[in-house]
């Protein structure tokens, strides 16, 4: 369930698959005019994320599960598939460097991002819950939704959180690969990303030391039900939840909530301007 890519790596393999693509005598467009009722299209989804669990349940689609995005955006260039459902910020990244897709409006879905806390502290999860609710109250929260709804690939330019709490200190695990949300750049030590801007702030609110444990997916959840860890973070989804109870561990509430939409092409090649992303 847990998803883990890095925008520039998954841009430059999108470069290579499209200017492999070939010539198609004859192509005509056929879109899409309902999100409700697909009429039995097809529609790719990166397997086990979110789009996946929302969209398996319904039955007006037959439904293409990808281990990559590269692989699904090639079905759609050459039409093995009608379209593509992706979050915001992936939609984002997409739209600044090419041209012949389209965001179909409205939103399909909407999901939230979380954390994940211990077995062992419930107590932590209820503060981090009482946290947001006044932190969603504030000019840096709102600041921290127009940058994150504003992404679109190039650079994470979050601000320099400094932790301040000389208190307990919090183990949190979380994968340095997943990029924007969490992750660590070459050489430093502390991690960063949308993701971990909640939690920075709270843990300074609440006197909590973090340090930060890189690991997979398997390990931190593992780490949590054992006790190894007090939370984890990055790319967590509400959309899990069910699954994430019933392992023992405590989801806190969401600290945001992003779109997803159906992507189609509008273009019988779909093309990616080189120069926007150098």
């Amino acid at each position: 369930m847990k998803k883990v890519f890095h925008i520039t790596k998954i841009v430059t393999v999108i470069i290579a698959v499209f200017l492999l693509s070939g010539c198609i005598t004859h192509w005509e467009s056929d879109p899409i005019d309902d999100i409700n009722d697909l009429k039995g299209r097809k529609v790719g989804v990166n397997l086990s994320w979110e789009a996946d669990y929302i969209l398996t349940p319904r039955t007006d689609m037959e439904l293409y599960r990808y281990d990559s995005t590269s692989d699904m955006l090639m079905a759609l260039n050459f039409d093995k598939i009608d379209a593509i459902a992706i979050g915001l910020l992936m939609w984002n990244l997409f739209a600044g460097c090419s041209t012949g897709l389209t965001k179909i409006e409205p939103e399909f879905a909407t999901t939230g991002y979380t954390y994940y806390f211990s077995s062992n502290n419930e107590q932590l999860k209820d503060e981090f819950n009482a946290f947001l609710v006044e932190f969603k109250k504030t000019d840096t929260y709102k600041d921290f939704l127009e940058r994150e709804f504003a992404f679109c690939g190039d650079e994470y330019n979050g601000p320099d959180i400094p932790l301040t709490g000389t208190g307990k200190v919090l183990k949190v695990a979380y994968d340095p690969g997943g990029f924007p949300r969490a992750f660590c750049d070459p050489g430093e030590d502390m991690p960063k990303g949308f993701d971990l801007e909640p939690l920075k702030h709270f843990a300074n609110e609440y006197n909590y030391q973090l340090e930060f444990y890189s690991s997979v997916y398997d390990d931190e959840v593992l780490g949590l039900v054992n006790g190894i860890y007090d939370l984890c973070a990055g790319y967590l989804s509400e959309v899990y939840r069910s699954e994430v109870i019933n392992r023992g561990i405590f989801l806190g509430e969401p600290f945001d909530e992003v779109p997803l939409y159906f992507v189609q092409k509008t273009v019988q090649n779909i093309e990616v301007d080189m120069s926007a992303i150098e």
